[in-house]
């Protein structure tokens, strides 16, 4: 017959229940850095890397976790919580652990070498020439833009493009003015899409604005300057309740979708100057077009004046990644 087993061994039948809970977070942990699959972080790496082609490298942090070397953050272990039953007793359950974040995937993106020059500003007009756009872009084809009272969106873009352009190239800027068609990679000091709203109705007023995610940390600077400007000219209102999903996600912007899109360090930004179908929004956009084009011109160039382009393309960028690239490309807003 044997004997019951002392306080030591309780101790060590509690220390070797926590150890097989423990085990078993930790490989939920790796399994989640797996992406839960079993293909393995490498698996997923590599799937990114052939995805980007030239930004292979990605890196796996968390929340918390140890600092590395410039600023990188390693992937560490959960931390186990020390347990609260009296000291030389087992506790009756295995205490609870948790991860204290979710492992996040990271692209790093080289900084571009930029030939010596004046700065460059691309200007693109909303629905121009977009029965030229590529097979990946199809879904734009039908996307041609509003129209109201004989007046078309395609026009007023294209109309107040031509205008920032002047405005910016006789303070000694190179400005493209762009169709539909996005140069694969464009890099640029500045990228602002031109486009008019429409609601079917009239009734509503005011201009939007949005940015895209994963892209370089100055895209709010360059908003907040042409939001500022183009209100004090225009006397509109920023209709930031109507910011749409297609604005956030334009195509244009895109680029771990679209190969038609603006590089990543290129500060990009989405303008619906006014609607078209309001008759005073069309009015501004018409027959004030130079003031309409003065606010938009203004912002870009406070923006540069802020930041020089050794603070825009100085260091390489570190985004969130994407795990799976496809070409869903978000139709154009407007309609």
């Amino acid at each position: 017959m044997r004997g019951r087993p002392g306080t030591g061994g309780l101790l060590l039948a509690a220390a070797a229940a926590v150890a097989v809970v423990v085990g078993s977070i930790v490989g939920q942990q790796l399994l989640r850095a797996r992406g839960g699959d079993g293909a393995g972080v490498g698996g997923i790496l590599a799937s990114v890397s052939d995805d980007l082609g030239q930004m292979p490298e990605v890196w796996g942090l968390s929340q918390g976790g140890d600092e590395l070397p410039g600023g990188d953050t390693a992937l560490g272990p959960a931390p186990v919580p020390a347990s609260s039953a009296a000291p030389g007793l087992a506790p009756a359950t295995p205490p609870s652990v948790r991860p204290t974040a979710t492992p996040v995937l990271y692209t790093r993106i080289a900084k571009p070498v930029l030939p010596a020059g004046p700065r460059r500003v691309g200007i693109q007009a909303g629905h121009w020439q977009t029965e030229k756009a590529p097979p990946e872009l199809w879904r734009l084809l039908t996307q041609t833009g509003t129209a109201w009272g004989g007046v078309s969106e395609v026009e007023i873009n294209l109309d107040i493009a031509g205008r920032v352009k002047r405005i910016l190239e006789g303070q000694g800027l190179v400005v493209d003015v762009l169709p539909t068609t996005i140069p694969p990679g464009y890099v640029a000091d500045a990228f602002v899409a031109l486009h008019g709203d429409g609601d079917g109705t009239g009734d509503n007023s005011g201009f939007k604005m949005a940015f895209s995610a994963r892209r370089t940390p100055h895209e709010a600077a360059l908003m907040e300057s042409i939001k500022t400007h183009y209100a004090a000219a225009t006397g509109l209102a920023f209709d930031f309740s109507r910011v749409s999903r297609a604005m956030v996600n334009y195509y244009g912007m895109s680029w771990q979708r679209n190969k038609y899109a603006t590089a990543p360090h290129t500060p990009s930004v989405i303008l619906e100057m006014g609607y078209v179908s309001n008759d005073g929004d069309r009015e501004l956009m018409t027959e004030k077009a130079d003031v309409v084009a003065g606010g938009i011109a203004d912002g870009i160039l406070r923006f540069l004046d802020a930041y020089p382009r050794d603070k825009l393309f100085g260091q390489d960028l570190l985004v969130p990644a994407i795990p799976q690239f496809g070409p869903r490309p978000a139709p154009t807003p407007g309609t």
